[in-house]
């Protein structure tokens, strides 16, 4: 949900870019801070509980990284893409990762082998929808599907949360130098 709530971040980046860029970091830097003083048993209310629901098995005992990656692909992406660039890498992150996941834990079915747990079905329902946004935005179909095979691809890459990082920007060059 957090990934897919993160696809209105480009809606705002057009109308404030700066103010958006600044919000993104101090995001960073405020969940940062809770998540040091959840690790000393410290908890903010709404941020702790959010952190523990979305937290996964692998995060027990450390700082969840997910929401502090998530920011640092999307401040990533517009500042090294151009807008219409950026908007498609940061739709892959929030739409593609986040349907990616979604999808996985739902239907679960057969794994990617050597993936760490990725599914078939969170696969399929990554590239499905992401071809649907693509075309959505105005990408030929050729285009759409070449983009959303290659983000595809690319979230299913064992990365952790560090796929944060990953997905946008690997599909921010890919769409900058071979899509558009």
């Amino acid at each position: 949900t957090i990934h897919i709530m993160s696809s209105f971040v480009p809606f705002f980046y057009y109308l404030a870019p700066q103010l958006v860029l600044i919000g993104l970091l101090l995001a960073s830097v405020f969940y940062l801070t809770s998540e040091v003083l959840r690790q000393n048993n410290i908890n903010i209310p709404l941020i702790s509980k959010v952190t523990e629901l979305a937290s996964r098995s692998r995060d027990n005992g450390k700082i969840v990284l997910g929401p502090i990656t998530l920011c640092a692909g999307i401040f990533m992406s517009f500042t090294l893409f151009e807008y219409r660039t950026a908007t498609l890498a940061v739709f892959a992150l929030s739409f593609g990762d986040g349907v990616a996941s979604l999808l996985g834990k739902t239907f679960q079915g057969p794994k990617i082998p050597f993936t760490f747990g990725k599914t078939f079905s969170g696969s399929i329902g990554c590239f499905s929808f992401l071809t649907l946004v693509y075309y959505s935005c105005g990408l030929r179909l050729p285009q759409a599907l070449t983009m959303a095979f290659c983000a595809s691809l690319i979230e299913i890459f064992p990365t952790g949360d560090y796929d944060n990082l990953l997905i946008p920007i690997g599909v921010g060059v890919i769409a900058q130098n071979f899509i558009i």
